[in-house]
């Protein structure tokens, strides 16, 4: 069972979403593409986070007390919160995570597009269709 709320959810995704901004903009990178670079790399970092929690469940099992594990839990059981209201109810508890994963992937790729698979802003295309 989650014991994180959804608001947290939402501070730990704005807090990395503006650390990841800071940190390219401390790089010197021009504030357009730190803002972007900033929402693919925090959404990337989150999911991953995530998928690394999903497939730890799978392996090692949800119940165990090892440190790692449970820092792991901590963080993300506001994510999965946060994600909740539309996850199936039917899911065991590592799915729920791959789950919450894939969801946060995509929305990366439905904000900010995807670099490695040269996948633009989908927001954009769509705002561009709707308008022309």
């Amino acid at each position: 069972m989650q014991q994180g709320s959804a608001i947290t959810g939402i501070f730990i995704l704005a807090g990395t979403y503006v650390m990841a901004i800071v940190t390219f903009l401390l790089g010197g990178m021009p504030a357009e593409v730190a803002v972007l670079l900033g929402g693919t790399y925090a959404l990337t970092a989150i999911a991953a986070f995530l998928f690394s929690r999903g497939v730890l469940e799978f392996v090692v099992g949800s119940d165990r007390n090892i440190t790692f594990f449970v820092v792991l839990r901590k963080v993300t059981d506001p994510l999965l919160a946060l994600v909740a209201p539309i996850t199936p109810g039917f899911l065991m508890p590592f799915a729920m995570a791959l789950y919450g994963a894939f969801l946060f992937f995509f929305l990366k790729v439905f904000l900010f597009g995807d670099a490695f698979l040269e996948v633009p802003p989908l927001f954009i295309i769509i705002y561009l269709m709707l308008m022309s």
